[in-house]
């Protein structure tokens, strides 16, 4: 088995390099010395042989001489084979300093090398980019919880100005009570059911069998509060059970939002009509439309579509893109036209059911 290269394998290996050319360096310069000195001693007869004494001193000036060229051709060497390294490494450095919380798409360069450094730089840029996505995943349940927890507290809000508008007797309150009840314990599941989308995506759906138009009957409920204030109907169609497998918490934040939505872009005294027929939910309303050249943007985050008036419309431009990942994530198609008449139909197209055994 190969043992992995390492970048402290590489200046090793510079400076190896550099201390056995000084070495020969230095071996070349002592040869020529001593065969200076030998040939001068050659041309002098009578001399003796050189004593230790003689040898040393050779040697010591063989290493005067050669030293200085060694150092410098050793810093040379050393400095021309780790330069680019050590640029790469101030450019890391660099790259790591420009990251912040509010720049996560930063990431650490990689050049075409393949060596230490860059499987490095490619580990910790893994690293970021999960940090970015459970970032970007807590962002997104923030946002998506502040915006459906509007429609529950709007209700509530509703129904207590109502009760509180003339006396009424304990029946009517503890009717109110359990009203209230009830959108407090939706908040908990609309809570639950985000945190589960933003960390799991669609693994997140729990699918199972579901009647359509119990979900959009509790939704044309919920909203009759909110509708009344504006003097707008939410009529549910009729029509028979419709069967489809969803998460129901899930579909159920898609209906209200749809149907806040058409109450948002509807004109006073209007009526805003829900339809279910199997794996099929349709709202209209009877405001201005969407344009063409919207249809598809509305379904993005923080887009806004036209509204009847300065009050419709005041949320962030999320719901109808929350809409979307939820049905995306059941593998149905979310789309608007326009309503024959006037006004916009929104429909949601949901994979069919699965037929029960008998």
């Amino acid at each position: 088995m190969t043992e992995p290269a390492t970048l402290g394998k590489g200046l090793v290996r510079s400076f190896a390099l550099a201390t056995v050319i000084g070495m020969m360096v230095f071996a070349v310069i002592q040869a020529l010395t001593m065969y200076v000195t030998e040939l001068g001693e050659e041309c002098s007869p009578g001399v003796p042989e050189d004593p230790p004494e003689e040898i040393v001193a050779e040697c010591a000036t063989a290493l005067a001489i050669s030293a200085p060229f060694g150092v410098a051709l050793s810093v040379l060497l050393g400095r021309r084979l780790t330069a680019p390294t050590t640029a790469r490494l101030d450019e890391v450095i660099d790259s790591a300093k420009r990251m912040t919380g509010e720049r996560l798409d930063e990431r650490l360069p990689v050049s075409s090398n393949h060596d230490p450094l860059d499987r490095l730089s490619g580990a910790l840029n893994d690293v970021l980019a999960r940090v970015q996505r459970g970032v970007a995943a807590q962002q997104q349940f923030a946002a998506d919880a502040s915006h459906e927890l509007r429609t529950p507290l709007s209700v509530m809000s509703a129904s207590l100005e109502v009760a509180r508008r003339k006396p009424r007797d304990v029946a009517h309150w503890e009717h109110v009570a359990d009203a209230t009840l009830a959108e407090v314990h939706r908040m908990h599941l609309l809570v639950d059911k985000l945190l589960q989308l933003s960390r799991a995506g669609a693994a997140g759906l729990h699918q199972a069998r579901t009647d359509l138009r119990s979900l959009a009957s509790s939704a044309a409920e919920r909203a009759t509060l909110l509708g009344r204030a504006r003097k707008i109907a939410v009529e549910l169609a009729p029509g028979a059970p419709a069967f489809a497998e969803v998460d129901p918490e899930a579909l159920a934040i898609v209906i209200d939002n749809l149907v806040r939505n058409a109450i948002d872009h509807s004109p006073a005294g209007q009526a805003v009509t829900v339809q279910v027929s199997p794996c099929t939910i349709v709202v209209e309303d009877r405001g201005p439309g969407v344009p063409a050249e919207l249809r598809t943007r509305i379904f993005e985050p923080f887009a806004r579509g036209r509204t009847t008036d300065r009050t419709a419309g005041s949320g962030l431009g999320l719901g109808l893109a929350i809409c979307r990942r939820i049905v995306d994530g059941h593998g149905g198609t979310i789309f608007v036209e326009d309503r024959p008449g006037g006004g916009a139909r929104f429909t949601v197209q949901l994979p069919p059911a699965e037929t029960p055994n008998a």
